[in-house]
Parts: structure tokens; sequence; C-alpha cells
């Protein structure tokens, strides 16, 4: 990961809106096309698209070949919503840097390996600990099952 992604990754942090999204995590996405953010986005709420759809679908058609940075792992399996890893395939970007994995059971590296599989440079952030801070009730609770209010 170079200076640039960490910029980038930063980005996300902010833009996440941690815990008010419980049960679901916060997160927050950017598209970055030749050096240009082209979309931005966030989960605002269960129910509501993710981040990485939010932002893609700000990109539009400059979401193809481009980069997309993500504060959590995007999911890959179907909730109230499809899953995250579909629709950054269908967008065609071609590399993805991630801040953590999402340490929920029905996720846990499964969206990593599926975008490597289709053929998606994956970056894993060198930095946990700032993707940690976005919403350590929700990573508390993933992690130990116990209620986000003992994190």
């Amino acid at each position: 990961m170079n200076l640039f992604d960490s910029a980038r990754l930063r980005r996300t942090f902010e833009l996440a809106p941690g815990h008010h999204t419980h049960p679901n995590p916060g997160v927050g996405a950017l598209v970055v096309k030749d050096g240009v953010v082209v979309g931005e986005g966030f989960h605002s709420g269960p129910g509501n698209d993710h981040a990485e759809v939010v932002a893609l679908v700000a990109a539009g058609d400059d979401a193809r070949g481009s980069d997309l940075y993500v504060s959590l792992e995007p999911c890959s399996h179907q909730g109230r919503t499809p899953p995250c890893v579909d629709a950054v395939l269908a967008a065609g970007i071609a590399r993805i840097v991630i801040g953590i994995e999402d340490p929920d059971p029905k996720v846990s590296g499964s969206g990593v390996a599926a975008l490597r599989d289709a053929g998606v440079e994956v970056v894993l952030s060198d930095q946990p600990a700032d993707a940690e801070a976005v919403d350590p009730a929700y990573l508390h609770h993933r992690r130990t099952g116990l209620p986000p209010e003992t994190a």
C-alpha cells in the first residue's frame, strides 16, 4: 500500500457513519479513476444500499477499470440487499483497497476471495488499527457475539 492508497482509505474512514447503522457496520467507499475521485458513498442504515453500491452508482461508467477504496471488506452474502461483491464485479472495478476484513462469519474473507478469484487486484491495509476505529461496536459484536454496548 502506498501513500496515495493510505490517503484515499482515510477518506473512507471519514465517510463511514460508525455505529449509527446498527446492526450493520458503518462503511465508507470511494471510486478513483486516474487519480480522481469519481464516486463516494457510505452506508446509511439497514435496508439501504451499502457504501460500495452508493459509490459505484455515483461513479457510473467511470467505475469500469477504476480503483475502489472501502473501509470494510465487501459483503458476499444476500441479506436485505444483494452482495456488494456482485456489484463490484458488475461495475468492472480493477483494484480494491480494503481497510479491514469483516469478522462477520457470513463474510470473513469470502468477499476478498471472491474478488481475487474474479481477477480483481485486492490490497489489504497495512494499518488495520485505523479501520478498527471506524466502528468498534460492530467489530466487537461480530467477534464476540456480545452486544455492541459492551465494546
